[in-house]
């Protein structure tokens, strides 16, 4: 067996020696600068923006990674500049977390009593680590303004109350600032819900408005019976609904939200042995309306079962 056609010869693509040494020169300059400023030099260049930034990020490794564990690394970077532009919020220890969290000293101060509204997002697997980035952003003068951060990580020992009540410590700072906040805003994620709830009780809640129409959109898809319906509840939450209708066992002859005066249709008469809607429901729903804020409304059966499950000849 032989072997008569040569290899095509290997090609050099490691960072040559004049632009490792551009690149300590412009160590202190954007990594987008320095690609800008090869490619003027040279247009036809084989090297790529990527290499050009994993030189530069090499170059400047010793400035911000100040020890092998992260967390102290990023701890002791804070410390460099804390009382100057940060301000490092002290964290009570709970049990499987850990914590960076700090805030702008400046933002804070400059801004605080005009901040009416702050909402809390975060993001997802933020380092190796595992950690999550929360961050609240409040609002002035119509711009978003960062307010406060926390690097969070979590291990097995960890649960949702100690998360939670880690996150309520960055609200607690922010809110020693910021006196009138109105408003607070999230997504479906109880933990902040709760942490908002619990610090900052005048304000309203508010969730996301995309993350409530997926939430919606979901529910609507779904395809199965809703959850039992309590008019009842819906109405000590929300002044404004009727605490005396239920889904579709008002008036059976007719579509929702259509009243009988306005119907096209005359009602059907009720065939041999049927009872009639009034039989069936008018009692119930009057019933509720008597029953709004006392317990005993507690055993009525919820409105999503059928109306015959539940009827006797007694009314």
């Amino acid at each position: 067996l032989t072997h008569h056609r040569a290899h095509c010869p290997y090609v050099d693509i490691s960072i040559p020696k004049e632009i490792k040494q551009l690149i300590e020169s412009m160590k202190n300059s954007p990594a987008s600068a320095i690609w800008d400023h090869i490619m003027r030099e040279n247009p036809s260049t084989e090297l790529t923006r990527k290499q050009v930034y994993a030189e530069w990020a090499h170059v400047n490794e010793s400035v911000w990674k100040l020890d092998s564990n992260q967390i102290k690394s990023a701890t002791k970077l804070l410390e460099r500049v804390e009382g100057e532009k940060i301000e490092i919020i002290p964290i009570e220890k709970q049990s499987g977390i850990d914590t960076v969290t700090f805030s702008f000293i400046n933002i804070l101060r400059d801004f605080g009593d005009q901040i009416e509204e702050v909402a809390m997002d975060s993001t997802w697997k933020t380092n190796v680590l595992g950690h999550e980035l929360y961050a609240i952003v409040s609002e002035a003068n119509g711009q978003a303004i960062p307010t406060g951060f926390m690097f969070l990580g979590c291990d097995a020992s960890a649960d949702t109350g100690e998360k939670e009540l880690t996150l309520r410590h960055l609200i607690q700072h922010v809110d020693i600032y910021c006196k009138h906040i109105m408003f607070t805003g999230s997504y479906k994620d109880t933990v902040k819900i709760s942490g908002f709830r619990a610090e900052i009780p005048r304000a309203k809640h508010q969730l996301c408005y995309i993350h409530a129409i997926s939430y919606i959109e979901k529910c609507l898809a779904e395809d199965g019976p809703p959850a039992a319906y309590d008019p009842r509840v819906a109405h000590r939450v929300f002044r404004f609904i009727d605490p005396t209708w239920a889904p579709g066992v008002s008036s059976g002859w007719l579509e929702d939200h259509v009243s009988e005066e306005d119907a096209e249709m005359e009602r059907p008469a009720p065939e041999d042995g049927q009872q009639s809607s009034e039989q069936v429901c008018v009692h119930t729903i009057v019933d509720l309306s008597s029953l709004i804020g006392s317990k005993q409304g507690d055993e009525l059966p919820p409105t999503n079962m059928p109306p015959t499950s539940f009827y006797t000849e007694d009314g």
